[in-house]
């Protein structure tokens, strides 16, 4: 009965429970054929509603406690060519409302359904990346409160393929400095040399690797950086077993739950 009076409380003064970052264990962020369906596109406003509710739904029949979700993606998969900035990319116009409005919405819904958040500052798959100016994306997202409602943040997927270690390094500090929140760093498959720049480790394996290599790589990346670890990226589909094997082996969190 008192969660029950909490939450009324909490929904009537527009008052949301953010998640902590150590509770964000599980998430599956793509399904289908070659990742046909793509669970970190779901703000992008390209999306339906309908698409969203399914693709939500489905995340929510996997057991997730958490979403990571892109805020601007350029190329990357299905509904991408979105930013807070809206199709475009034009990040002197300032945000986009009817982007964000789509965007926040989608947002809360997660919040108010009780998963975490995990804002992905940007996808792979983009010229956008090396031209965009960084600090103004971090200060216009916390201009509209969004890391307000996040779990954590991730400076970009894979972000060696397309800056270097001088720039992830400024980037993590900007990114810090703006959210206030735990700042993952992920990278391409087996590399881990980017980590230090960040708070949390966010790894990535080839598909198909044997989930005693997933457990040993877990095991030595955490010796090696001494952060916590997501074993992010083992399949590019849902994959209960590696994603177990990898949460025996010491990851905090993995992505193919």
């Amino acid at each position: 009965m008192f969660k029950k009076i909490l939450a009324f409380i909490k929904k009537l003064f527009g008052i949301q429970a953010i998640k902590k970052w150590d509770d964000c264990k599980k998430s599956s962020n793509w399904t289908g054929r070659n990742a046909a369906k793509r669970i970190m596109n779901i703000l992008s406003p390209n999306m339906s509603d309908a698409a969203f509710n399914e693709r939500f739904n489905w995340a929510k029949s996997r057991g997730v406690d958490h979403f990571n979700v892109f805020i601007t993606n350029q190329a990357d998969g299905e509904a991408a060519g979105y930013s807070i900035y809206g199709p475009k990319f034009a990040q002197s116009n300032g945000p986009d409302k009817n982007f964000c409005k789509v965007m926040e919405k989608r947002i809360d819904k997660m919040i108010d359904k009780g998963f975490g958040v995990v804002l992905w500052m940007t996808a792979d798959d983009t010229s956008w990346n090396k031209t965009m100016n960084f600090d103004k994306l971090c200060s216009d997202v916390k201009k509209l409160g969004w890391f307000d409602k996040a779990s954590a943040v991730v400076v970009g997927l894979e972000c060696d393929e397309y800056w270097n270690a001088s720039q992830v390094n400024n980037y993590c500090k900007i990114l810090k400095k703006y959210s206030g929140k735990k700042v993952g760093v992920h990278q391409t498959s087996g590399r881990i040399d980017y980590m230090k720049f960040g708070d949390l480790a966010y790894l990535q394996v080839a598909p198909g690797t044997s989930q005693a290599k997933i457990q040993s790589f877990v095991k030595n990346a955490k010796a090696a950086t001494g952060k916590p670890v997501c074993m992010f990226e083992m399949e590019r589909s849902e994959d209960r077993n590696r994603s177990q094997a990898a949460l025996n082996a010491g990851a905090w969190s993995v992505g193919n739950w």
